[in-house]
């Protein structure tokens, strides 16, 4: 593609071929001709050649506020110069340049490489591409432009913020809940001994107990005790009145924080913890313990989204048959626009689920993005503590999360009626 230096030149090249040839004028259409052949024969040499991009990461996964480390490696593949080439590595407009520069301007020769690096600071969580790569070449007189797009893509998952969540905050009526991994009497995957019985075919040699054989003559296996942990249930409410405040500080923004916070906390002690997300549709993930879940839901977390408006109750109805008997339930929302959720927080505690209800005050939130009158939010805040008495009423533990609040003083807040 021409710049716009050799457009004016290739045209003054053409006027004056015609005007010499009108007026007679061989000196003239010598150099009009002579523009016009420098323009064609600057256009053939002109071109970037083959460059190779590869791209590097410090981490695909990262947490929300963490800086990532991007090295860019550019070479030139092709048997001559890249002559002045523009690199520009697009990056998601949610991360800020920290340091470096994701660009810079290179003339490679054959074979040569050059390295880009910069640092990205990520202060949303979420699912982003880094890439493509443009590239821009440009000829010795800058008569010509060749841009392209060399399609290499670095996906990463910025995970939600990981608070600490003293042990001490968390406490129940029942001695079980919360108390990790325990041992049941009864035979089972797990680590302690339970007793002797008869090999079967089928069992795996390493629970046989050869002394045992070495003493009867008979091949017996070692039986162990199971151990069984407790199961959480961890409901977000993520519907589109959860989008209220800023882009950093909103209801969704500060659940899945206290979402990711418990479910690190509880899978560290070897509890089983499940997550059910509700927006326009509910999404579930099953109760398991272990990195993996650990994982997994930190990826469901980074991908949620304000949208829908599905009631608590219908979310209720839905997993009853999922909930194991007597596991508490963390219910995270701002409990507006939905009138259904005392009868939900009602129907569980009613199963014999102990209750928690973490509520964003999204009345506060909406005052950081817009003025609401005095009077007007003295109103709606006596409506929102009216919402969270009854809701502690029927039986649940009430915690009014403020915007300016952090989850271990929320956590100390739990208002039981």
């Amino acid at each position: 593609m021409w710049t716009r230096k050799a457009s004016f030149t290739f045209t003054g090249g053409i006027a004056l071929v015609l005007i010499g040839m009108m007026i007679s004028n061989l000196q003239m259409m010598i150099l009009g001709l002579t523009f016009v052949a420098f323009i064609v024969v600057n256009s053939w040499i002109s071109g970037h050649g083959e460059v190779e991009v590869q791209r590097t990461l410090s981490a695909d996964n990262l947490y929300k506020g963490d800086d990532l480390y991007v090295e860019l490696l550019v070479t030139n593949r092709s048997n001559r110069n890249t002559q002045l080439l523009e690199v520009y590595d697009n990056i998601p407009h949610e991360m800020k340049l920290r340091s470096g520069l994701n660009q810079m301007r290179l003339n490679l020769k054959p074979g040569e490489s050059a390295r880009i690096r910069y640092v990205l600071r990520c202060p949303l969580r979420g699912h982003y591409s880094i890439g493509p790569v443009s590239l821009r070449s440009r000829n010795t007189f800058n008569l010509g432009v060749d841009e392209m797009y060399v399609d290499h893509h670095s996906d990463i998952v910025i995970f939600p913020q990981i608070k600490e969540v003293e042990e001490a905050f968390l406490r129940s009526r029942t001695p079980k809940m919360y108390t990790g991994a325990t041992t049941l009497r009864t035979p089972g995957q797990g680590s302690e001994f339970y007793s002797l019985r008869e090999y079967v075919p089928g069992d795996p040699f390493k629970n046989i107990n050869w002394k045992a054989f070495a003493r009867t003559g008979e091949l017996m296996v070692n039986e162990k005790c199971r151990d069984a942990v407790t199961d959480l249930y961890l409901l977000l409410d993520s519907r589109d009145i959860a989008r209220i405040g800023t882009v950093l500080k909103n209801p969704l923004e500060m659940g899945t924080v206290s979402a990711a916070s418990l479910a690190a906390f509880f899978i560290k002690r070897r509890d089983s913890v499940a997550l059910a997300i509700f927006d326009d549709k509910l999404s579930y993930l099953p109760p398991d313990t272990g990195d993996k879940q650990y994982f997994k839901i930190l990826s469901a977390l980074a991908g949620v989204s304000p949208k829908g408006a599905m009631p608590l109750q219908a979310v209720t109805n839905s997993l009853s048959g999922r909930f194991s008997r007597g596991s508490p339930v963390f219910i995270i929302s701002s409990c507006e626009g939905d009138g259904t959720v005392p009868a939900a927080v009602r129907d569980l505690v009613g199963r014999g689920h102990e209750v928690t209800v973490l509520s964003p005050s999204s009345i506060d939130f909406e005052r950081l993005v817009s003025r609401i009158p005095r009077m007007s939010y003295e109103v709606l805040k006596l409506e929102r503590q009216n919402r969270l008495t009854t809701l502690a009423g029927s039986g649940a533990q009430v915690i009014d999360w403020m915007p300016d609040m952090d989850l271990s003083q929320a956590l100390m807040q739990v208002r039981g009626y």
